[in-house]
């Protein structure tokens, strides 16, 4: 029996060494596997958790990024992974989610150069974003992509309070969350090529607060680092951005830690600091609908060899000419309304104090008492809900809301086309199907039905979201099942547009 057991183990010791590869990079060499994509099982090499930087941690703490060091010995790279930077646990908020050391990329390829195929293939790079508190880049698969010979690069970066404390006035490492992507995509342009990459046609992907990363990078001389861009619910003019004063946030962030002073802020504990840091501010401070707050946000910062925000970006004339496809969907809202979709009653509230949830942007001055102020709030009241807003008032609340989160996205797009770009596509995306998760998370158990699709819910349309694989599995047997048709067509679209650059089916 010991002997048969032990010979089933070589067995399969033996079957995963026939399938992995070696390819040999800038650090060493890097060690993947061979897989298949879940419809048609088309092969494809994955090479997960690949460092493109060393791990910010102890002194590199709150640091810009630095170089990935050289390894000695092979780099295992053909165990899954789909692990995140430290952030607050989305369901547990007094939970952890997530490590320091993750500057790292999961790298997926339809052909090496080793196979005799030297034609580079176009690559995408996606960074996921959500509400800029919360990314989770590599739960999202290359299988739908891969399809279309195109290479697919999920990375990771380190988001609030680790992406984006800045010490102190004079400090050069500020937005190392943004540097990180920098990091990223230079290692991807000297790199790419031996996983049969064209560095010449990178796309960088994003969504929600990811996109609005993305679209900084626009403003800056790292512009360079790729040549297409593709932008889900999200963009430069977010309400969000700069609005925050990085000083207070530092105070407030030592005083909630008690006894931990700014020099012991590299050797804190990561749990104490990530939940410090999501209550630095009141919640009458966070639920507001003109100056939205969010802690942790990129910022002004002295210049230096990476520095990417020494100048107020919104004041920056939009100067590049890279070829983007920008979109929305139809119901923006749902996932940042899931207290009202639960309970509508919570609406009433609103009839009383809807003049303080009239939005503003930048440094707009305003007076509450004015009679052009109180002009103002009545017509957008009466626009959105006839005038009253009482418990039925849903449907017009998430329009509202969405109107809110679309108004940047739209403000991107003239403002590039002002510029006479003629290089930007636009789409709206209102497909609700099997596979549209932010909505079917946010309306779990909730007893309204709300039209549209929610923001995000095209992702697993383009992606393999890993949370729904048995979701995937079910509908093989199916070649016209209408949600695989439409994920044929998305993933085949957005590849097209790596490609060439236009939004049309090949």
């Amino acid at each position: 029996m010991f002997l048969k057991s032990l010979n089933i183990f070589l067995l399969l010791i033996a079957d995963v060494a026939l399938h992995t590869v070696q390819v040999k990079v800038e650090q060493g060499t890097v060690i993947g596997i061979r897989l298949s994509t879940v419809f048609e099982k088309k092969l494809y090499y994955a090479f997960y958790g690949v460092p493109y930087a060393q791990p910010p941690v102890g002194e590199l703490r709150f640091k810009d990024p630095k170089p990935a060091k050289k390894w000695e010995t092979p780099f295992d790279a053909s165990l899954e992974y789909h692990g995140a930077c430290s952030q607050a646990h989305i369901v547990h908020k007094q939970g952890l989610y997530g490590f320091e050391n993750c500057l790292n990329m999961n790298i997926y390829t339809p052909h090496l150069p080793k196979d005799g195929n030297n034609n580079l293939k176009p690559v995408i790079v996606w960074i996921h974003g959500y509400a800029f508190t919360s990314s989770f880049s590599h739960i999202h698969g290359a299988d739908f992509i891969i399809n279309n010979d195109v290479l697919f690069v999920s990375v990771t970066h380190r988001i609030g309070v680790f992406g984006f404390l800045k010490k102190n006035e004079t400090d050069t490492h500020a937005n190392m969350g943004l540097k990180d992507i920098v990091r990223a995509l230079q290692w991807i342009r000297r790199n790419i090529k031996k996983f049969g990459g064209d560095h010449n046609q990178i796309t960088v992907m994003g969504n929600g607060s990811a996109s609005t990363f993305l679209s900084i990078l626009l403003m800056t001389k790292f512009k360079k680092l790729f040549s297409k861009m593709i932008l889900h619910s999200g963009a430069l003019y977010s309400p969000s951005l700069f609005q925050t004063d990085h000083i207070l946030e530092r105070d407030r962030l030592l005083k909630a830690l008690k006894k931990i002073t700014l020099d012991d802020l590299d050797t804190a504990e990561t749990k104490d600091i990530i939940l410090a840091s999501a209550n630095i501010y009141t919640s009458k401070e966070l639920i507001n609908f003109q100056r939205p707050i969010i802690p942790f946000m990129p910022t002004l910062e002295e210049k230096s060899k990476m520095a990417l925000v020494t100048n107020d970006p919104l004041k920056e004339n939009l100067k590049h000419n890279t070829p983007i496809l920008i979109g929305f969907n139809s119901q923006e809202s749902i996932s940042e309304a899931i207290p009202f979709i639960h309970n509508p009653r919570f609406l009433k509230s609103f009839e009383a104090f809807f003049k303080f949830m009239v939005p503003f942007t930048g440094k707009c001055r305003y007076n509450y008492t004015s009679k052009k102020y109180t002009e103002i709030s009545d017509k957008i009241k009466n626009k959105y809900f006839a005038g009253s807003i009482t418990e039925h008032s849903l449907d017009n609340f998430l329009r509202y809301v969405s109107d809110l989160l679309i108004y940047p996205i739209l403000q991107f797009i003239n403002t590039s086309l002002n510029k006479k770009k003629d290089n930007m596509y636009v789409y709206k995306f209102n497909y609700v199907g099997n596979f549209s998760a932010v909505k079917r998370n946010s309306l779990a158990n909730a007893n309204v039905r709300v039209k549209g699709a929610a923001a995000g819910d095209e992702i697993c349309y383009v992606l393999k979201c890993e949370p729904l694989w048995e979701d995937y599995v079910r509908i093989i047997p199916d070649a016209n099942n209408k949600d695989r048709k439409l994920i044929a067509e998305m993933a085949n679209l957005w590849s097209n547009f790596a490609n060439y650059g236009n939004f049309f089916v090949a």
